[in-house]
């Protein structure tokens, strides 16, 4: 059996998944501000018992699910930071460096 596809380990992976997971919960958190204020000037304009549907509807399809949204990014967020900031993997990264390296020769 043979390899076709090098492995790669890379530490700089987690900063880049950090700073994407940043960026994301940034996106997903404008994103839940602009729908609200759409909906709040729906429901401002059609101010009757439908606007009002409106209102519940949109809080509960669109806005909770982009909370919830924002939840995981953020968990998944402080997550990779404390990985970065505690060096969890570094020794994998520098035994799997040695590995190649030594393979390599």
């Amino acid at each position: 059996m043979s390899l076709d596809q090098d492995i790669k380990l890379d530490s700089e992976a987690f900063n880049t998944a950090a700073a994407d997971m940043a960026a994301l919960k940034t996106r997903a958190e404008a994103l839940k501000e602009k729908l609200q204020k759409m909906y709040t000037d729906i429901t401002t304009a059609l101010d009757t018992p439908a606007g009002h549907e409106i209102e519940i509807t949109a809080e509960d399809v669109l806005i909770q699910p982009i909370d919830d949204l924002i939840l995981v990014i953020d968990q998944m967020s402080r997550t990779l930071d404390e990985i970065i900031s505690t060096q969890y993997y570094q020794s994998v990264f520098d035994k799997y460096d040695e590995l190649v390296e030594s393979i390599n020769f």
